[in-house]
């Protein structure tokens, strides 16, 4: 259901003694169901992603979802391609991305579109990796220019 970027929610059962329990354990729950919700990319979410690459902008997306369900979600709004596999770095989760060495995220930044199981500071160490690539292309742009006059 995750890779059909369906949220899933389980609905059980299990007998007590007690009329409104204060704690369950959680086990000799039987399973009654699970039922698959689609959280729909948004109206012109893809058409504006398709404008933002058409006009060279990589665009990033960054959530708490699963990687399977992070990926669904990406094709669907048109971040990602279907035939992109997990493997080749453009998914990760937000654990990895945060253990990353500077220079292993320095490295792998550009690749990477979307970054799964995410918390807010994975959100801030994105924007600050992309600011000091932006800063050390500006550096390195400038210098070939100042090298030209």
């Amino acid at each position: 259901m995750a890779e059909r970027s369906l949220r899933c929610i389980a609905f059980t059962h299990k007998k007590t003694d007690e009329e409104v329990p204060e704690k369950l354990e959680e086990n000799g729950f039987t399973l009654l169901g699970i039922v698959g919700l689609k959280d729909p990319c948004r109206p012109g979410v893809r058409s504006a992603v398709e404008c933002f690459r058409n006009a060279g902008v990589k665009t990033k997306m960054i959530t708490g979802d699963n990687v399977h369900t992070a990926r669904a979600i990406a094709i669907v709004c048109g971040i990602l391609n279907p035939d992109e596999d997990l493997g080749s770095e453009t998914v990760v989760e937000g654990e990895d991305f945060r253990n990353y060495s500077t220079e292993e995220r320095k490295a792998k930044i550009e690749n990477i579109r979307v970054i799964a199981r995410s918390s807010p500071f994975d959100k801030l160490l994105m924007v600050q990796s992309l600011k000091q690539k932006a800063m050390l292309w500006q550096s390195s742009v400038m210098a070939q220019m100042m090298h030209l006059l």
